[in-house]
């Protein structure tokens, strides 16, 4: 089942699109919308957005109902409380529309969300509404974590089946002395890194999703002094349509370099911006 929290929005019109066609490639197409009413639109307006989604996923036969929930005073917790208990959900929600206080997500109601530990949560940007939610090429950035797979499985399960590639990308981060007098054999023994666990993660992905074309995954290593620049940069080369970005719950606690450099990817991605987080 997918859970979307909609705010009522064009822009919760865009997110809905990603949510209706995550749900549209589960086993058991469900879509489950969720809002509370804290004065931003009105019970007509949101009720009429509903009525329109509810067609679409009849297109699609999806399983479509929705909740409108009085305000409470914290819109926050009045969400959380309407999530159900249910590990194999998946909750969507969107990241901000505007900057405020020089940030998309820092603060926002989807990095609240982020925290939530009932289900896995995907907070998504969307810079190109046109795509409606279908992206075609994703680049996975990796961090190089020891659970493989298991943090994006529950999101690229569901995307797969609409993807002609996937680009899994590994950034080396070096400082800027350190870059500076890089020798060849480092940078050679760096990159043989990064690439030997892509391998595993490819080997993986494969595992685990069988049916996905070989042809369709690719790798690459980058050695840089700035990870956010590097994945823009990779995001506009390849022309990707969606950049999916995992956090944990130590990035979670506002670690002040990494939360900058996932606004800046934010901020400047040319693309769709994913950002999830698995219990």
């Amino acid at each position: 089942m997918i859970i979307l929290a909609h705010d009522g929005t064009l822009y919760g019109d865009w997110v809905a699109q990603y949510a209706i066609n995550l749900a549209a490639n589960g086993q058991q197409p469900k879509l489950l919308c969720l809002h509370v009413l804290d004065g931003s639109v009105t019970e007509e307006i949101i009720a009429h957005k509903f009525v329109t989604l509810e067609k679409l996923c009849t297109l699609q036969k999806i399983d479509f109902s929705y909740h409108i929930l009085p305000s409470t005073g914290n819109t926050y917790r009045t969400l959380r409380h309407a999530i159900p208990h249910d590990s194999n959900a998946l909750l969507v929600c969107g990241t901000r529309v505007k900057m405020r206080k020089r940030s998309l997500l820092t603060g926002s109601m989807a990095e609240k969300l982020l925290k939530t530990h009932l289900c896995p949560v995907l907070a998504v940007r969307v810079v190109l509404p046109g795509r409606l939610g279908n992206p075609h090429s994703l680049l996975l950035p990796l961090a190089g974590h020891g659970q493989g797979s298991n943090r994006f499985m529950p999101f690229l399960s569901r995307l797969a089946p609409q993807l002609h590639h996937l680009h899994l990308f590994r950034v080396m981060t070096l400082d800027f002395i350190r870059h500076a007098h890089l020798s060849r054999r480092r940078e050679e023994a760096l990159r043989l890194s990064g690439m030997h666990y892509l391998d595993l993660i490819t080997r993986d992905i494969l595992e685990k999703l069988p049916e996905f074309p070989h042809y369709a995954l690719n790798c690459q290593v980058s050695i840089a002094t700035s990870w956010p620049d590097e994945i823009v940069i990779q995001a506009t080369r390849l022309k990707v349509h969606l950049i999916m970005l995992g956090i944990s719950e130590r990035n979670l606690a506002h670690q002040l370099v990494f939360g900058k450099g996932l606004e800046q990817v934010l901020l400047n991605a040319p693309c769709d911006v994913g950002i999830y987080r698995a219990p």
